[in-house]
């Protein structure tokens, strides 16, 4: 039986379609090797290059003011969508790996990869991304 928790989980109402997003792909992250995309998780990057993802040593790298302020502000972000969507991955009962910070993170920047490619195709198709969000990606076995 499939149950769309959109209509369950009223969480989804505040989160923002890249937040849904980002938690249905830890979502079937954590389903392994019973998920259909697990071959294609496989050759996924291990980190990404993104501001949110800058320690305090990346970050005093860059040297410039605005270009510190840029990356400190990008982690307080991350971390407040982070915050947002704990309640609903632990609602999921993510494996406690996937509910670190560092977790979502990655997830957020495979996300943005994969985004540009997905609502290209969804638009092709006539179907809006947050649409395909909210339909797509919460169904629960």
């Amino acid at each position: 039986m499939k149950l769309c928790l959109l209509h369950s989980k009223p969480i989804l109402l505040t989160l923002l379609p890249r937040q849904v997003f980002t938690v249905c792909l830890l979502y079937e992250i954590d389903k392994g090797k019973a998920s259909p995309l697990h071959p294609y998780f496989l050759h996924l990057p291990r980190s990404y290059s993104i501001l949110a993802a800058f320690g305090e040593l990346e970050t005093q790298a860059l040297q410039v003011d605005y270009a510190i302020w840029a990356a400190q502000k990008a982690v307080t972000k991350a971390k407040y969508e982070w915050e947002q969507a704990f309640t609903l991955m632990k609602e999921l009962k993510l494996k406690p790996p996937l509910l670190t910070f560092r977790a979502w993170i990655w997830a957020t920047g495979t996300a943005l990869d994969l985004k540009p490619n997905y609502v290209r195709a969804w638009a092709n198709m006539g179907i809006s991304y947050a649409n395909q969000v909210f339909v797509g990606c919460m169904v629960q076995d």
